[in-house]
């Protein structure tokens, strides 16, 4: 990583949409949080995972050159990715281990400040390359980590002692001036983690030991919370009356997927868990004339019976409805077929 990229991921922040609406979001829960007194450390139970799941994501995204998804419902359920939760641990131990060691004396107290930005770091770039907080926490991963990255991973703990410095400085500004500053610098710190694996494309070393997936395994995880980020951005559209700019946030994804023939039902299934199933249908519909229209009949008639158990009255698009009759023909379904005619 150079200079310019350390430069670039420490104002991706505010070039970024995407992440400086997210950053701007989760800035006024935590404020929200803050006035609310004893109520508010229920919140923050909710917030502060919610947070950190985002930032680990937020560097993975780096890491692969794109985008990370807006944060979504999901990011507040503690249910899926566990993976990405992890930081609060560490983070908690650090702190607990820091306050222990200002009790004995200052040196033992920078000592501990050194040693948590000098492998804090390494510990979230493991966890963005396995999905394994055990990994995180093997020192053979962080040893190999480093030695791969060389000269360029001290930029991450040099931020790191930096951020303190700079906080320090700003003591005695308003607390929602050093809150914002507190959380942009947590933003720039996952994009220059994002960054720092970007470089020799180290998101898929599967040379850390004893890793807990195979690499395929972790490759369709990494793939299942593309696709889950993608869901959920389109219900936001959904959820606000955008039914069609949540199909076609949709449709642009599976012209990316790489696995597209696993894609369509994966979405299916999971936007017929949605409260109402009419967008899964109109996804339905534009699936099965994609089948039909590629020959694959039996598939489509099946994908036709499964959504006319959700609605009866489920049929294709019109132009695709003279090949879905012929299809259900040609599959033995009479029935299906004398359905689909009623609507011609």
């Amino acid at each position: 990583m150079s200079a310019a990229d350390f430069a670039n991921a420490l104002v991706y922040p505010l070039r970024s949409s995407v992440a400086l609406v997210a950053l701007v979001s989760f800035y006024l829960l935590l404020q929200l949080a803050i006035a609310a007194g004893i109520f508010g450390v229920w919140l923050a139970v909710v917030i502060v995972p919610a947070l950190f799941r985002y930032l680990v994501l937020l560097a993975e995204a780096r890491a692969q050159g794109r985008d990370a998804e807006p944060p979504g419902i999901e990011y507040f359920s503690f249910a899926g990715n566990l993976w990405t939760l992890f930081p609060v641990l560490p983070l908690l131990a650090f702190f607990a281990l820091y306050l222990a060691a200002a009790d004995i004396g200052a040196l033992q107290a920078i000592v501990v400040a050194g040693l948590t930005a000098a492998l804090f770091p390494a510990m979230m770039a493991v966890l963005v390359i396995t999905h394994s907080p055990a990994q995180s926490l093997n020192p053979v991963a962080w040893f190999h980590l480093t030695s791969r990255l060389g000269v360029a991973y001290l930029y991450a703990p040099v931020m790191l002692v930096l951020i303190v410095a700079l906080l320090i400085l700003l003591q005695r500004t308003p607390h929602w001036v050093q809150s914002l500053i507190e959380l942009y610098a947590a933003f720039a710190f996952y994009c220059v983690i994002g960054t720092m694996l970007a470089r020799d494309n180290l998101l898929d070393d599967v040379d850390i030991p004893d890793a807990d997936t195979t690499n395929d395994e972790l490759q369709r995880s990494r793939l299942d919370d593309r696709r889950a980020a993608v869901l959920n951005h389109a219900y936001g559209f959904v959820s606000r009356g955008n039914s069609d700019g949540g199909l076609k946030h949709i449709y642009a994804w599976l012209d990316e997927d790489p696995q597209p023939a696993a894609a369509w039902p994966w979405f299916f299934e999971q936007m017929l868990r949605w409260e109402k199933t009419d967008p899964a249908l109109a996804f339905a519909q534009v699936w099965v004339g994609e089948l039909l229209r590629s020959g694959l009949h039996i598939q489509a008639v099946k994908i036709l019976l499964r959504a006319r158990l959700v609605n009866e009255r489920f049929r294709p698009l019109a132009e695709d409805l003279p090949l879905a009759i012929d299809a259900a023909e040609k599959s033995g379904n009479v029935e299906l077929a004398a359905a689909l005619r009623q609507f011609t």
